[in-house]
């Protein structure tokens, strides 16, 4: 559950700083907790447990949702930076007679209107901003990565211990 609350920050605007790191430092520190709590509570042995492979699979991709925004900020920094060096922005990237705080907003209106197959050919577009791209392409990679890690976590684990 951990790590799919992790995820939420893919929908996240990307200028929302405080909410995208403070639920990833959130859920990386509940599952260290998590982590701790079972751990003690096991006996100590010298081989890996799978319980050990499934806590450090979890935090792996918890870690590696706060590190994509990491990259997402990099990126939309970088891009804000080129924007206004080349004069295509003011103080405020925002549509005419707004006021708003937020560095780009308008890749983000009225994406959830998008058919299937415009959403694909907007990630596949060259002109498309590389921070929007690593949004929408980890909404669908870490999701089917960890269903991949589920499946043969299932087969090696769960089906092991039956037999």
């Amino acid at each position: 559950m951990l790590v799919v609350v992790s995820w939420v920050s893919f929908w996240l605007d990307k200028d929302a700083v405080p909410a995208r790191v403070s639920l990833g430092v959130t859920t990386l520190l509940t599952m260290t907790t998590q982590a701790s709590g079972i751990n003690s509570k096991l006996p100590p042995v010298s081989y890996i447990k799978a319980v050990d492979v499934w806590i450090g699979v979890c935090l792996a991709f918890i870690f590696g949702a706060l590190l994509e925004y990491a990259v997402v900020n990099y990126y939309g920094r970088k891009e804000f930076n080129d924007q206004k060096k080349k004069g295509g922005i003011g103080d405020c990237v925002c549509p005419p007679g707004q006021r708003s705080t937020r560095l780009d907003s308008s890749s983000y209106i009225g994406v959830g209107r998008i058919a299937i197959v415009k959403r694909i050919r907007e990630l596949l577009s060259v002109k498309m901003k590389i921070s929007r791209k690593v949004d929408l392409m980890s909404r669908l990679t870490f999701p089917l990565t960890f269903f991949s890690f589920l499946v043969f976590y299932y087969q090696a684990y769960v089906k092991q211990s039956r037999d």
